[in-house]
């Protein structure tokens, strides 16, 4: 008996059958019988067994679960307190604890029987390997247990996780290549083009297949600014355009077999004149646009938690839609230096809302036209937009 694939659904039922059908803990599968405690030395296994996890093959911790001495579940504990509370202690020990970050993590809570199961699911990381803070050491889960790594063994996985990094920028790279060569999936109008791609820590890890034959009839994919139904199919996986003409399209959205996401908006410009990238209807798109792309891949099981990655092509032919007058801009302010723009990626957090995760995202767009930040958030990052 497997936990379902998509975390948030998890039931009483699914927690019980762990017992009835006495699943065995092994590489994927931990479990413990209470929280762990504020000591430091609780701290620094509950991160350890986490760390464990991802510097390995990925897995579920499972607290509220008796196991009975060799790994099999004998029966369901019921935890006690405020489960939202607990939930956000867990997710502070694992931000404190283990360095890098660990991306991905996702922490659940179910109600059983007067109180609660929290489970932890980690997934393999790219990111790595992690580093328990509390002694500087590395673990990796092997056979039911956690171990500690050997160098050659951290090396090892130091390799792994530049190679997975290498991937995301290759194709990064492949892609916008080949819609500056017009070898897109669509024909587009000329113009600048902005594009975006969402990558989630799931589909990084190459643990993910999406069936695009769902989008010719039963689901939408999102665009920038709305949903559009009845994709068609091609190789890569399922795609949508925006604005048909005979001359081309003015952008599309490509959902890939993999999970990654590629949303393309064209800006047209007459000759001698600059395209407006409006500053605040772009960021009003890309905050409803990561709202329904989380909802679809909430519905294909598909883990939140994704790196996005902006590009303007064309940059030079575009400048950031604000009022001059209002911001005393000089000269060069305003406008993007560069024909291809091309911003840092940005790891957005499944637990924050949308306005805020992108906020690093955007900040970085009013950068590179040479303000400081975005001035849709407050000096204190609460996104406040009003037009300017």
């Amino acid at each position: 008996m497997a936990l379902p694939r998509n975390l948030a659904t998890t039931v009483d039922r699914d927690i019980q059958s762990l017992v009835q059908e006495q699943a065995v803990e092994g590489t994927h599968l931990d479990f413990k019988r209470d929280l762990p405690g504020r000591n430091g030395e609780a701290r620094h296994e509950f991160v350890a067994d986490v760390s464990a996890f991802a510097n390995a093959s990925g897995g579920d911790l499972v607290y509220g679960i008796e196991e009975d001495g060799e790994g099999r579940a004998l029966e369901v504990r019921p935890l006690a307190g405020n489960a939202d509370e607990e939930s956000r202690r867990l997710q502070d020990m694992l931000l404190n604890g283990v360095q890098p970050r660990i991306p991905g993590v996702q922490i659940q809570t179910v109600p059983v029987d007067g109180g609660f199961v929290a489970i932890v699911r980690v997934p393999q990381s790219w990111a790595g390997p992690h580093r328990v803070n509390t002694n500087q050491h590395f673990f990796v889960r092997e056979n039911g247990r956690k171990r500690q790594l050997d160098v050659p063994e951290i090396r090892g996985l130091f390799l792994r996780s530049d190679r997975q990094a290498q991937q995301i920028r290759d194709f990064r790279t492949e892609r916008l290549s080949a819609i500056l060569a017009g070898e897109g999936p669509h024909r587009l109008v000329p113009g600048a083009r902005l594009v975006a791609h969402f990558i989630p820590t799931q589909s990084a890890l190459g643990t993910v297949n999406v069936d695009p034959i769902q989008y010719m009839e039963e689901r939408a994919l999102p665009i920038l600014s709305r949903t559009i139904p009845n994709a068609r199919v091609n190789a890569d996986g399922a795609l949508v355009v925006r604005n048909p003409q005979p001359a081309g399209t003015y952008g599309y959205s490509l959902l890939f077999r993999n999970g990654y996401f590629e949303t393309v908006k064209v800006f047209e410009y007459a000759e001698g004149a600059r395209a407006s990238l409006g500053s605040l209807s772009y960021e009003e798109e890309f905050i409803a646009l990561l709202t329904r792309l989380r909802a679809e891949y909430t519905h294909l099981g598909i883990g939140l938690e994704m790196t996005c990655m902006l590009s303007i092509l064309g940059a030079d032919n575009v400048e950031l839609g604000i009022n001059r007058a209002h911001f005393l801009l000089d000269d060069h302010q305003g406008f993007f230096d560069r024909q291809t723009l091309v911003l840092p990626d940005i790891l957005l957090p499944a637990e924050l809302p949308p306005e805020q995760v992108l906020k690093p995202v955007f900040d970085l767009v009013w950068q590179s036209a040479g303000l400081a930040r975005s001035f849709n958030y407050t000096a204190e990052g609460v996104w406040a937009p009003h037009p300017r």
